[in-house]
């Protein structure tokens, strides 16, 4: 594939009021060109019915596990019967963690039920992704394999670097020999089950005490984007509206407030144009890789 392209995902879509107003404003403003909504989550329904109105390119955000614990954990899509290893008193067990000890069937009939979900909203997904990265192998378990065959199902494209330059970025330092393996063979089953990948993605990985401050992020997204090659790279961001709740629940809540703002500014996709990609949505790059 010839030049460089570049997707600006928003993830979450769906988790909240806060998170849907924030999406929502920048697709009008052309600020972001697709979004994943989170299924399970509160206002999901609400997600879909934006996306399906203005046609909006969104994509399934599959995910095993609750954000948060307590009382605000999320219902599992596919019914407590068919997911119970996926389960904590009937919702999804919240933490990355708590995916280790799931069961591939119920994995594979919780995706289909998040898939199936946004349908019957109206909403039919664009491409896949994995909140929490727990369909990329990196938890011991070999889920992808799971949404790979999904995928196929649906023709979705699936999240992840097929250069491997993301790792390198996840882990700041160039990853060991196993990784490299790793990452070969999740691109080479892509490649059986004919899942398309991009070249490459990112998003900002630190915790709000490790990045400090609104210029630290928007270095951080800046510097990467100047380093990525051709091909198809996809940026992805997690905006939501300044929201003094959920700031006082997780501090975490600020980056995702730094990242509305650097999208709201239109920096980004000013850069990215000066650098000579090309704004795709994963609408589009379905087209491009047939």
């Amino acid at each position: 594939m010839n030049g460089r392209y570049l997707i600006v995902s928003a993830d979450d879509f769906g988790l909240n009021s806060s998170t849907n107003d924030a999406i929502a404003e920048l697709f009008s403003s052309e600020h972001i060109t697709s979004a994943g909504i989170l299924a399970p989550a509160s206002k999901a329904g609400e997600a879909c019915r934006m996306a399906a109105q203005h046609g909006w390119s969104v994509g399934v955000h599959w995910t095993l596990h609750s954000e948060w614990g307590g009382s605000d954990r999320w219902p599992p899509q596919a019914g407590a019967d068919k997911s119970r290893s996926l389960l904590e008193d009937g919702l999804l067990a919240y933490g990355t963690q708590a995916v280790k000890r799931a069961d591939s069937r119920d994995v594979s009939a919780e995706l289909d039920a998040q898939y199936r979900f946004l349908v019957s909203c109206g909403c039919t997904p664009d491409h896949a992704d994995s909140h929490g990265g727990t369909l990329y192998g990196i938890n011991g378990r070999l889920f992808f394999l799971n949404a790979f065959r999904l995928c196929r199902k649906y023709r979705l494209p699936f999240r992840f670097g097929r250069n491997g330059r993301f790792m390198e970025r996840q882990f700041e330092k160039r990853p060991g020999a196993a990784l490299r393996i790793a990452h070969r063979a999740v691109c080479g089953c892509a490649g059986l089950y004919g899942v398309s990948l991009p070249d490459d993605f990112y998003s900002e990985p630190h915790p709000v005490a490790r990045i400090d401050h609104y210029s630290s992020l928007k270095a951080y997204y800046e510097t990467q984007l100047s380093g990525c090659g051709g091909g198809v790279t996809e940026v992805f961001l997690h905006p939501a509206l300044p929201d003094e709740e959920m700031l006082k629940r997780n501090a975490e809540w600020q980056k995702r407030v730094w990242e509305y703002e650097y999208l709201k500014s239109g920096d980004l996709t000013q850069l990215a144009q000066k650098l000579g990609f090309t704004l795709i949505s994963w609408r589009d790059f379905s087209s491009l890789v047939k």
